[in-house]
């Protein structure tokens, strides 16, 4: 078994051993599970760093690269740079959509040859290398360590949304578009942005609600950069700037805290794909707010039917508008109760920060 686990990532803010910091994980959903694994491992004897501590141990000839596994994120030039020089390629994976890793995921099935284990949404398994192992990702959100006490039903705002002012793609100006198009031709580079992504992202449903409960007055929202709409398309920006305006969205600093206050909060993945199912909607149960979700076609095979409300079940927001304010507060306590006890059973501890890196462990004691 390998002294040393090294995790790379090309996200500079986790370098130089920051991503074993509890603290700063706690910024970055689905990062605190590094920290968790950094604990356990530690009980068995093994070190885990960043794969930049690791190449400097390396170089500086303190660790030899074959007593390294690699746990590399999407595509990691530390963990590259490791693999080349004798360390040991032992698990790729990846958080993130199709819709913002694309470059990723167009190169996988390349990337996937050299790992033993991958740990990715079930719905791009077939792009995979036939070597190797395929796990299927359970996003980390939530330590099951932690208990929060819920305010009252009564005492509850109706709705709430956090979600910062992202669009699916960056919106070039269209001299730029034709010069991108020239480069990609010349250099015969195919686009990663394929009608099917364009088909499966859910921003312009997340714009719909909020056009729909900010009109009404019913909705509050949270989250940065909506102060310039300019990064959406047309007719986003002139549609949604008096509602914008008048929601008046705040940062938040506390996700939990805040959605804790409400009944419902509208949570909706990215995009639709098969088993992406992010901390968006377990945030909803460990606050004990109802889910208002979108997202993986298959999310009942994750997530029981009766816990959350699924706006495919619905027309149009009228609709659901209608749904949420005739609940009644007996099946809306209901529903509270159960997503609590979900977390707390098997199938729900699968989401936790413990969950993955005991997983992570295990795997790497059979290499």
């Amino acid at each position: 078994m390998a002294t040393y686990i090294a995790f790379c990532t090309n996200a500079v803010v986790f370098h130089q051993n920051q991503i074993l910091d509890q603290e700063c994980t706690k910024k970055y959903p689905g990062s605190e599970w590094i920290y968790f694994l950094y604990v356990f491992a530690k009980e068995k004897g093994i070190e885990v760093v960043t794969g930049d501590v690791a190449l400097m141990n390396v170089y500086s000839k303190k660790w030899s690269p074959t007593e390294i596994l690699i746990i590399q994120e999407e595509m990691s030039t530390h963990g590259d740079q490791l693999i080349k020089i004798g360390a040991k390629p032992f698990l790729l994976f990846c958080l993130e959509s199709p819709v913002y890793a694309r470059e990723f995921y167009s190169k996988l099935f390349g990337l996937s040859k050299s790992f033993k284990n991958r740990i990715l949404f079930r719905g791009i398994f077939e792009k995979t290398a036939l070597i190797g192992l395929n796990h299927i990702a359970y996003f980390p959100s939530f330590s099951e360590s932690n208990q929060r006490k819920n305010s009252e039903w009564k005492d509850r705002k109706f709705l709430v949304m956090v979600a910062a002012n992202k669009y699916w793609k960056i919106i070039r100006p269209f001299h730029r578009q034709v010069a991108s198009w020239i480069r990609d031709l010349i250099l015969q580079k195919k686009s990663h942005l394929t009608p099917e992504l364009i088909a499966q992202q859910l921003h312009d449903k997340r714009l719909e609600l909020i056009e729909y409960f900010g009109k009404s007055g019913d909705l509050d929202l949270f989250g940065g950069g909506w102060g310039n709409l300019s990064n959406l398309p047309r007719p986003w920006p002139k549609k949604l700037k008096s509602i914008i305006d008048k929601l008046d969205p705040k940062k938040c600093n506390d996700k939990l805290e805040v959605i804790s206050n409400y009944k419902f909060a509208i949570c909706f993945e990215n995009m639709s794909f098969p088993g992406y199912v992010t901390e968006k909607i377990i945030d909803c149960f460990s606050a004990g707010v109802i889910p208002i979700y979108l997202g993986a076609p298959d999310i009942s095979e994750f997530v029981p039917k009766n816990l959350y409300i699924d706006l495919r079940d619905f027309q149009n927001p009228n609709e659901l508008s209608i749904y949420i304010k005739s609940l009644s507060n007996e099946k809306a306590l209901r529903m509270i109760s159960a997503g609590h006890a979900f977390l707390e059973s098997s199938e729900g501890k699968k989401f936790s920060f413990e969950n993955l890196a005991k997983n992570v462990l295990m795997l790497a004691e059979n290499m």
